[in-house]
């Protein structure tokens, strides 16, 4: 694709239209919130807590977003908080220019990095700085800063109050109907007395389910890796399916009915498994783990039953592949219930003994993106000089108590990649444009004096920007242009006064973020492939290094830290790809699978390491267990290597080894080791179960996703 297509693509992706993530009793619920806040100001003749009240409330529905009650509630009243800081230290640092200056860099520098934890943590960043840039030319005293320092803090924290009512949300029931549609066919072929006979089905309810789990516009969240996860899960499942389908024909065609019988009750026991797992997705309910107790049962069966069959090599595969769905049923009741329930019931943490790990430590996470080879300290850096650089020449332009505009609009637009910025600018500079124009026209056809009549465009703007949904950011932009206008005209600056210096700001800042991103020119597709690659280096590092009975402090303190910092480069280079206009499908197809794997590889590789931690804690040595776990981790790191590999080049994962094999390998030679505290070797079994589990559908994936192997030429013999 030629830069010129490339530019164009971007412009008409600008405009694409995708709802998935829209939800009208949100936007209601968030329009209602601003409402209260401007009709409280109005009513007492108090325009500033009207305006500043206005402000807050935005900010804080901009982080109402799917999650428990707890997670939205902190993350909307950690927003209403950074706001009523940036707010009040704005106004209050507002008469020096070098401390207003400092602010921003500090504030600006601190949203950059909060990106290593997630877009949704940065946005309380963004929403800090973008209310120190507005603030920053009105100076204020101290009670006049702590004033509305107060009032934007409680004008958000009341839209945090009405988000926490009552209404739960259920974003993604088109995903959750979906998958539930893929899990109850595959049910359907299980409880079949023929599944081979069965009409295919599965395949294209998997592919309808991809279509829509992947579309445009999807997060990272919990809910979004589950599904992702399941989806894998089902493409595996489905395999194994049919390869019990065939051994159970085999079984039947020679009249051996007790194998043939141990394979019908496998597959039976794990319909009734998958029933509960679409059960689950449809209603939007946690899985009752007990539902997998027939699967472990019929299991156990099997295998009794196909031992009594040594010379049978179908025996052996049946026996192999039904410890595979076995692992596999056992993953998607792991899986299910983020997605299921859409983060509002709180996932119990993770602990062994008195020890417990934390998946993401914030602080940690920062620390390791303290690095220049960090894209997101880099991000941060470029961030932090265009703003305050901004910031600073904007006060020269005439009007300069509107100058805050450029900064606040390099704030919005620069993303740490070319594609991204150039994607948000030109959906927000023509959707500005046009909001402008709609603002000024509706504020115009107002009646003056007519306050309540303001009141009543800004409550609608405000829905209109709730409704547009993050993928729709030229819509978003038109509506948050409106309401800007409108608002302004009911603090007294008129909409005719300030359309022209919004036109030229926003041009100007379009300039600006999109030439400070030039100097990263390449599309970032092109690094996803290393990125995701040196992330399975770190992961399989840190499992070998806690699987090290002689590692010492600082080489775990290490492994840790590079893992973090791995992560978030992944992270940001799988969110910066999303974003390209360019076509590299099949690169983010292999990304979003793969990082949905090492997330649940990574939270079991953390329950062996604090089960380590927790044996030495009690004064235990950890040294028996971890050589009986060596040939484990010897295959974890060389299918880690080929995974590695296979990233990079495209090809498959070669000399991987089955991972459910080696556990059950391992789980024999645990039966031999006195293993410390009762809690920890269930947690180890466990662990090493979701490890092995993860790794094989990683290796499944990239086989599914390789490129095909050239065909060697033929040789041509020389005449002689």
């Amino acid at each position: 694709m030629s830069a010129i297509q490339a530019v164009a693509a971007t412009f008409k992706k600008s405009l694409r239209l995708d709802f998935s993530q829209s939800d009208p009793v949100v936007a209601a619920r968030n329009a209602i919130g601003v409402a209260i806040v401007l009709l409280i100001g109005v009513a007492s003749g108090n325009y500033p807590i009207a305006v500043f009240g206005a402000v807050g409330a935005l900010f804080a529905a901009f982080a109402d977003r799917p999650g428990s009650y707890r997670v939205r509630f902190a993350r909307m009243s950690g927003t209403s908080l950074a706001v009523g800081i940036g707010g009040g230290l704005s106004v209050l640092c507002a008469h020096s220019v070098p401390l207003s200056l400092l602010l921003v860099a500090v504030f600006a520098f601190t949203s950059g990095m909060m990106l290593a934890l997630g877009a949704n943590v940065a946005q309380i960043g963004i929403a800090g700085t973008a209310v120190a840039i507005v603030l920053n030319r009105f100076p204020m005293s101290l009670s006049g800063a702590l004033g509305i320092a107060a009032v934007v803090t409680a004008a958000g924290l009341l839209q945090s109050l009405l988000a926490i009512a009552g209404w739960p949300l259920h974003r993604h029931a088109p995903e959750r109907r979906a998958l539930a549609s893929v899990f109850d066919a595959l049910a359907l072929r299980t409880r079949s007395a023929h599944p081979v006979m069965m009409a295919p089905g599965a395949g294209a309810l998997l592919d309808a389910a991809r279509a829509t789990i992947t579309g445009f516009g999807h997060g990272q969240g919990p809910s979004m890796q589950s599904y992702r996860g399941l989806l894998d899960e089902a493409e595996r499942i489905r395999l194994e399916v049919m390869a019990l389908a065939y051994c159970l024909e085999r079984f039947e065609r020679v009249e051996m009915l007790e194998p043939r019988d141990a394979i019908h009750e496998m597959l039976s026991a794990s319909g009734t498994a998958l029933e509960a797992v679409a059960g689950c997705l449809r209603k939007g309910a946690v899985i009752d783990t007990e539902v997998l107790a027939p699967a472990r049962a019929a299991l156990a069966v099997l295998e009794e039953v196909m031992a009594g069959y040594p010379d049978s090599p179908t025996g052996r595969f049946a026996a192999m592949h039904a410890r595979a769905l076995a692992g596999q049923l056992r993953a998607c009741s792991r899986m299910v219930n983020p997605g299921a329930v859409e983060g509002r019931v709180v996932q119990d943490t993770a602990r062994v003994g008195s020890v417990k790990m934390a998946v993401q430590a914030p602080l940690q996470t920062i620390k390791a993106n303290l690095r220049w080879d960090s894209a997101i300290a880099r991000h941060a850096v470029r961030l932090t000089v265009v703003v305050t650089a901004a910031d600073g020449l904007a006060r020269f332009l005439p009007g300069s108590d509107r100058g805050y505009w450029i900064s606040l609009m390099v704030l919005l637009l620069m993303r740490p990649d070319f594609a991204a910025t150039l994607h948000r600018t030109s959906a927000r500079l023509f959707g500005t444009l046009l909001g402008l124009a709609i603002g000024t026209a509706a504020t115009f056809l107002v009646a003056p004096g007519a306050e309540y009549a303001l009141v009543a465009l800004v409550v609608v703007f405000v829905f209109g920007v709730r409704i547009s949904g993050a993928p729709n950011a030229f819509f978003m932009s038109i509506w948050t242009a409106a309401y800007l206008v409108a608002l302004l005209d009911l603090a007294g600056s008129p909409a005719t006064a300030v359309v022209i210096p919004r036109i030229v700001d926003t041009i100007l800042a379009g300039i600006l973020a999109v030439g400070a991103t030039v100097i990263w020119p390449a599309w970032e597709r092109s690094y996803l492939p290393a990125k995701i690659a040196d992330l399975l280096g770190a992961y399989r590092q840190y499992l070998v290094t806690v699987a090290d009975k002689d590692a010492a402090k600082f080489a775990l303190e290490g492994a840790r830290s590079t893992a973090r910092l791995a992560r978030s480069n992944a992270q940001a280079s799988l969110q910066r790809t999303e974003a390209e206009p360019v076509s590299g499908q099949a690169s983010l197809d292999v990304g979003q699978g793969v990082l949905v794997q090492s997330h649940l590889l990574i939270q079991a590789a953390m329950v062996v390491d604090a089960a380590r931690l927790s044996m030495q804690a009690d004064g235990l040595s950890a040294g028996p267990l971890l050589e009986k776990m060596e040939p484990f981790i010897s295959d974890y790191a060389r299918t880690m290597r080929a995974c590695e590999k296979s990233v990079v080049d495209g090809s498959a994962p070669r000399g991987a080894p089955n991972m459910r094999d080696s556990y059950a390998r391992l789980k024999d030679a645990l039966d031999q080791v006195q293993a410390g505290p009762a809690t920890v070797r269930p947690a180890l079994l466990d662990a090493t179960d979701r490890i092995a589990n993860a790794l094989d559908t990683t290796v499944h994936l990239l086989r599914e996703h390789a490129k095909p192997a050239p065909h060697p030429r033929p040789q041509t013999s020389s005449p002689g």
